[in-house]
């Protein structure tokens, strides 16, 4: 938004009388302080346009849909057709993990472009980092599991609407174990949950200022064995949480509950763990199992939940 001054009337070379010299003043003045009070109403409008642009120019859009491993785990930069709308994540694995959970985004920049190059262009912005807020119902968050935190910066450039798919930690390992300290996990005791409710906020730069998006806000349903109690596989129904786990080489064939491809076991998807002796004798978990047997699980034998 442009505005100017008026521009006061040009006059003469002419002696004019003092009446009308004085009237004249009079109305310069006038017009001075029109112009400086349309300057002052100009600049208090494209400051508020600026404000309310800067908070949805810069958007996350969604969660993406992502299905696929290795390479396929790249998480799109276009809006994919479905989208998680919530989350689970199981902190109680036998293999005594903590697993994170992993948020797959899409952002974009909704600013037009102005013209000019991609050095020139003046609605570029610049993706820097995310910030996170957790909060859980009776949950006391610790400098050992932060409430609130950052990213690991980053620089990803956002030309006018464009678009990026980017992964963000809400749920860190150290906060998975103080989720499962709070949830307090007891032997044979059905699965435990707590709902953790994630503000995501993307920032970076817009020109030589910051600039963030408006608050997203996932929910992720933490629990204890609730990725492990709902095999349908007849040979594995015995082994719903909190039952033990199978050995590994009671097990033959694939592993029908791998988890998520892209994510740490306990994210999203069921999951089956197995035991094993490692070379000093101690007993193991395997998350997700990898059968080494050549029977039926139908043959093997449980062990204990406890990681």
């Amino acid at each position: 938004m442009k505005t100017s001054p008026t521009q006061p009337m040009k006059t003469s070379q002419t002696t004019i009388g003092a009446a009308m010299t004085k009237h004249w003043r009079k109305l310069t003045s006038l017009a001075l302080a029109g112009g400086m009070a349309g300057i002052a109403a100009g600049l208090l409008s494209c400051s508020s346009l600026k404000a309310n642009d800067a908070y949805d120019s810069l958007q996350i859009v969604q969660v993406q849909s992502i299905s696929g491993s290795g390479s396929d785990c790249v998480v799109p930069a276009t809006a994919s057709t479905s989208s998680r709308i919530a989350g689970t994540l199981d902190v109680y694995l036998p293999d005594g993990s903590y697993p994170p959970y992993i948020l797959p985004l899409l952002i974009v920049n909704n600013l037009d472009a102005v013209g000019g190059t991609k050095a020139t262009e003046m609605n570029n912005m610049t993706l820097t980092h995310f910030t996170v807020e957790l909060s859980a119902p009776g949950m006391s968050f610790s400098d050992a599991c932060p409430s609130k935190f950052d990213t690991e910066s980053f620089t990803v450039l956002l030309a006018p609407a464009g678009s990026a798919g980017y992964t963000v930690p809400i749920i860190k390992g150290q906060h998975a174990q103080c989720l499962l300290a709070h949830l307090a996990p007891q032997p044979g005791q059905d699965p435990q949950h707590i709902l953790v409710k994630a503000t995501v906020t993307a920032k970076g730069r817009h020109g030589g200022t910051s600039i963030e998006s408006a608050p997203f806000v996932y929910n992720v349903d933490v629990c204890t064995g609730c990725l492990q109690d709902d095999y349908n596989v007849a040979s594995l129904v015995k082994y719903r949480y909190p039952a033990g786990y199978p050995a590994c080489d009671a097990l033959a064939g694939s592993n029908p509950y791998p988890g998520h491809p892209c994510f740490a076991p306990g994210q999203d998807e069921p999951i089956l763990c197995c035991g094993y002796s490692d070379n000093d004798g101690r007993q193991r978990a395997a998350c997700p199992a990898v059968p080494t047997g050549k029977t039926t699980t139908d043959t093997s034998t449980g062990t204990t939940t406890t990681p």
